[in-house]
Parts: C-alpha cells; structure tokens; sequence
C-alpha cells in the first residue's frame, strides 16, 4: 500500500478531478497534448471549471511588490495584466531600462522599467525568460532568500538535462533560498493578456509548488489580476500536469478553462 504524506496528491488524482469538472471541452492527447500543424492540429477550446479552486483569506494579504523579468510576448502579456488592475509592476530583461521603457509606458503608467538588479529588489518575482536563461539571472542576487519566485517559462529539453527533475525544481536549485511556484506558464501569450472574465467566470491559472506556504501568496496574486487559481499540489505530483517532459506538453498547458461564479 503507498502511504502519501497528508495533503499529497497525485497527478492522476488531480487529474480525475478535474477530468469530473462540467460542463469542460477538452483538447485531445495521448501522452499529453502535442503541437501540430494542419488539419490534425489540435483545437485550444474554452470549458468552464465550476466550485473547484482555493479558498484566499483576502484579510490577510499583505502590501508585496511585483517583477516581471522577461520582456517578450509573455512578459508583456503579464505586464498588461497588472495595469489593466492598476497595480504596479516592475519590468526588466538583458536590455537596459531605457530600452523597454516606450513599451512598458504604453502598456500603462503602473509597469515602471527597471534594470535587473532593481526588478530583482522586489518581492514576488515573475520569470518569464527563455528557459535557457534562468541561470544568468540567478547570478543576479547572492541570495534569494525571502523571494518568490513564479516560473512562467516552459521547457522542452530532454529529462536528463535536467537531472530528471520537472523543470521548475531544476530552476529552484539555481535559485538558492527562494520559494517556487508554477504559474502562469500553461496559457499561450495572446490569451494570457486577455480579459480573464469569461462568459462570467474567471480563466484559470494553474499553480503547483513544493512549498504549500508560499502558493497562498500566488493565488491571491492570480485573484487581483482577475483569475481563478487552482492548486495542483507539489511539481512532481500534479505539477507535472503543467510541465513538459522532454518533447510532450503536460496534460493542462493550453487548456484554456475558466470557473463560473458561484
């Protein structure tokens, strides 16, 4: 019999789960959803995730500031996230300020460019870089202790570059004392920036981490920006869901669900 630590669930667990979710139109895989082009090309599809996701004591959230590092199609979806919200955002990327600045003030007047070591100042830090260049980036702070970290990049690299670790447990030894989370990585860009209120509920954003204190924080994070979260467990449980593995997407990246209100 396997004895799972109290609150632990499985990918299949968590996946059965939300495979129970109704109504929810799904796009179709075998191992996980592949990318394809032509006829055979899978649909990205909307479906509605009705009374599931975590329940955030709004009472206790804190004043945090926000980076976005990675300036591209994500990191400015992100970026317009935050403004559509009115809350302020720093950005940065190997560009210097001056350069992201005309973007980041046409994105809206709370996404402020600042240089890495500046964004990196920041409480809850977004990585949006090509996976490739999260390690430059770990070097840009001694330690990232007191940090959140959330991983919005994917991976499609063989397993055994990264030691056979999901992705975001392979960045979290680079990044030495911070608390990772999956997020935000399971959307294409262009839907990411979009309005997250659909057909009256919310678009979902997956969340998934190795330390359950530190996805309260995300959660209420994905809440103000205008998403329902929902927690998926630990990386290598139903984390996995959102990850790559090798060449194959996870089971839930692009699945473009939302959840009704209640």
């Amino acid at each position: 019999m396997t004895v799972r630590p109290r609150g632990s669930r499985s990918r299949q667990d968590v996946y059965a789960s939300i495979q129970a979710f109704e109504p929810m139109t799904r796009i179709a895989w075998g191992g996980g959803p592949k990318i394809s082009k032509g006829r055979h090309a899978a649909k990205r599809t909307t479906g509605a995730v009705e009374g599931r996701g975590i329940n955030i004591n709004t009472d206790r959230r804190s004043i945090l500031s926000y980076a976005i590092v990675g300036f591209g199609a994500v990191g400015q979806a992100l970026a317009r996230a935050f403004a559509s919200k009115n809350i302020k955002v720093a950005v940065a990327s190997r560009r210097p300020p001056e350069a992201l600045a005309p973007q980041a003030r046409a994105i809206g007047p709370t996404v402020v460019a600042k240089s890495l070591r500046d964004a990196l100042e920041a409480d809850t830090i977004i990585l949006a870089v090509p996976f490739g260049e999260h390690r430059e980036v770990a070097k840009a702070l001694p330690s990232w202790k007191g940090k959140t970290v959330i991983d919005a990049m994917n991976a499609l690299v063989p397993p055994e570059e990264l030691d056979g670790l999901p992705s975001s447990a392979f960045v979290a030894k680079a990044l030495t004392g911070a608390k990772l989370v999956k997020g935000f990585n399971h959307l294409i860009a262009a839907t990411l920036a979009a309005d997250p209120i659909v057909e009256g509920g919310h678009r979902v954003i997956f969340l998934s981490s190795d330390d359950e204190d530190a996805t309260a924080p995300v959660a209420a994070l994905a809440k103000q920006l205008g998403f329902a979260p929902v927690k998926l467990g630990e990386l290598n449980e139903g984390g996995a869901l959102v990850h790559a593995r090798g060449r194959t997407w996870g089971q839930l990246i692009f699945q473009d669900l939302f959840k009704k209100e209640q």
